[in-house]
């Protein structure tokens, strides 16, 4: 097979290509593009050709492909030998052809200072460019090569399905050295080929792998309310062998989901470690919430991952996706309602609920007491949401106390968490309230989010049906939960933010009604009058003082003693 360039990044390449499909390999020479000239050059595996003049060999490879119909590469040496490709790739863009242009580069810290063929390469075809990445020479840690391998399989496929790419890999020197490697994983995520429905062969592929699956957990991300799902997912619940996973934000509710995954999982022993690890995973709709689910995953991964949906094809949450299926997630779940996907009594999903249900006793039993703090306020605010409405929560640490409990089945759950900024969540808020002027909507806010989208106030669409509650801890809580921050002598000024605010003059500036609360029971006395009809036909805002001092280790406290600790597998 020949030699191997020493940098490890260069052969993931090699070997993601390979698994890819792509095998025709156009090189113009150079001296930075060494590593990748030794590796494939000698990998009889591939097509190698060398046509000096890279205008010409951009051309050259987008003819191949266009012929092929498949992915083709055209790999060139650092400077302005890339900008050569730019009318070839101008060419594939406009007619989708999938050309994958690969261009070594120098290092970043070099880039604009005075280095020989150095340029801004990164993002020079962004205006012509189906996709592009940066990968990394010598990955240090698994989550590196993770990397350089997911992203490596997202480019090929973007160039099968849309048109040209561009990988770009930064090279130190020495360029020429060679050397052996430990194997390089060839997880090869594919995306089905199924809008509609599936074709026979897919068919008994999802069949085969769901058959032989002994444990299989479905987790559900943030997504609008549909009945339709609903109602599949509920059916599915009779097969023991499925476990469903849901989060406030997934607007699903039944009794056999696991609703609270992060008070849940915080169960799983060192004893049992991979007790709930699944054969098979399937993953639905956006963003999940929960930390621990995502570190549980990552460690312990399921032989398959299959994720559903159309949008970002590619992402790998958990870093084990082997099957993306671009179908509608209602669809592909009454898919797995056939006969032919048989149902499995392993008893997976009855250790996941019984494990729920011993800590909902536990979390019942420390709530009665706790003290007052932020996790007995929201305790308290999530059960009098109003039914029928709309709840929006905020970012950082109050969508993670909301995940504590229960939801409201007749109530939809939003929050901004494409990017889980805190920035805009009142707006956010607001907005929705203003386009849906038929139902009431609710926001719970931290301080730090409430300052800092303050302006939301700022204009002359402020709606009645509008209602929240700010949870003022004195900075941002999150700070204190999470682990790191804590450890440091200057977390409450610079992470934390440490404030003594109040919400009371920016409510005052913009004519929203106020009202303030320091115990359960102020909130509970004031709750008919903030719900109800306001004189001045404004919003309502209700702004919660809790200690600072004692929220973060109430909290922990939480957590250590719902634990369950004689955990133990099942009998069959």
């Amino acid at each position: 097979m020949g030699e191997n360039s020493n940098k490890y990044g260069v052969l993931q390449l090699k070997e993601q290509l390979f698994e890819k499909g792509l095998r025709n390999i156009v090189f113009s020479p150079g001296s930075r593009n060494a590593p990748l000239i030794i590796s494939f050059a000698g990998d009889d595996r591939f097509n190698t050709f060398v046509i000096p003049d890279e205008r010409s060999a951009g051309f050259y490879a987008l003819g191949m492909a266009e012929q092929l119909g498949k992915p083709v590469a055209a790999v060139c040496t650092s400077g302005s030998a890339l900008l050569n490709y730019y009318p070839a790739v101008c060419e594939a863009f406009y007619r989708n052809i999938p050309l994958v242009i690969i261009s070594a580069d120098r290092p970043d810290e070099w880039e604009d200072h005075g280095d020989g063929q150095t340029i801004r390469q990164k993002g020079v075809f962004k205006n012509h460019i189906c996709d592009e990445t940066n990968l990394i020479e010598n990955p240090r840690d698994d989550s590196e090569k993770w990397f350089n391998r997911r992203e490596i399989e997202r480019i090929v496929e973007v160039a099968v399905e849309q048109g040209p790419v561009h990988i770009n890999f930064p090279f130190k020197e020495p360029l020429y050295q060679t050397g052996d490697h430990a194997p390089v994983e060839k997880r090869n995520t594919r995306v089905l080929k199924a809008k509609d429905d599936f074709s026979e062969e897919s068919l008994a592929e999802l069949t085969r792998i769901w058959n032989s699956s002994k444990r299989k957990l479905i987790i559900c991300g943030q997504m609008p309310k549909d009945p339709v799902l609903q109602d599949r997912l509920e059916r599915l619940t009779k097969d023991k062998s499925v476990a469903i996973l849901v989060e406030n934000t997934s607007n699903l509710y039944h009794r056999d989901f696991i609703h609270c995954i992060d008070r849940t999982i915080n169960s799983i022993t060192e004893d049992y470690p991979e007790l709930f690890r699944p054969d098979l995973l399937i993953t639905l709709g956006g963003a999940v919430i929960s930390k621990k689910i995502k570190t549980y995953l990552r460690k312990f991964k399921p032989d398959h991952h299959w994720r559903i949906g159309k949008h970002f094809p590619f992402m790998d949450t958990y870093q084990s996706l082997t099957l993306t299926i671009p179908v509608k997630d209602s669809f592909f779940i009454n898919c797995l309602l056939d006969n032919s996907f048989v149902k499995n009594n392993s008893r997976y999903s009855e250790q996941w609920k019984n494990l729920d249900y011993r800590v909902q006793d536990k979390h019942q039993s420390f709530l009665a007491s706790a003290p007052y703090s932020d996790l007995s306020v929201f305790r308290f605010i999530m059960d009098i949401i109003p039914d029928n409405s709309r709840l929006h929560l905020a970012n950082s640490s109050v969508v993670r106390y909301a995940q504590l409990f229960e939801p409201v089945s007749s109530v939809i759950y939003t929050c901004n968490r494409g990017t889980s900024g805190i920035d805009g969540s009142t707006s956010t808020a607001m907005g929705a309230a203003v386009a849906d002027p038929n139902h009431l909507h609710t926001f719970i806010s931290g301080d730090i989010s409430f300052f800092y989208d303050s302006n939301a106030f700022w204009n002359h669409h402020l709606p009645e049906n509008f209602r929240m509650f700010v949870i003022n801890n004195g900075g941002g809580g999150i700070f204190k939960i999470i682990p790191g921050p804590d450890k440091t002598e200057v977390n409450d000024r610079f992470f934390v933010a440490k404030q003594s605010f109040s919400a009371n003059k920016i409510c005052e500036a913009f004519d929203i009604n106020y009202f303030k609360a320091e115990s359960v029971e102020d909130i509970e006395d004031q709750l008919h009058a903030f719900f109800g009809a306001q004189s001045n036909k404004k919003p309502a805002l209700m702004e919660i003082f809790t200690p600072t001092d004692i929220n973060d280790s109430v909290l922990k406290d939480y957590f250590n003693k719902i634990k369950i600790s004689d955990i133990a597998p099942m009998k069959s």
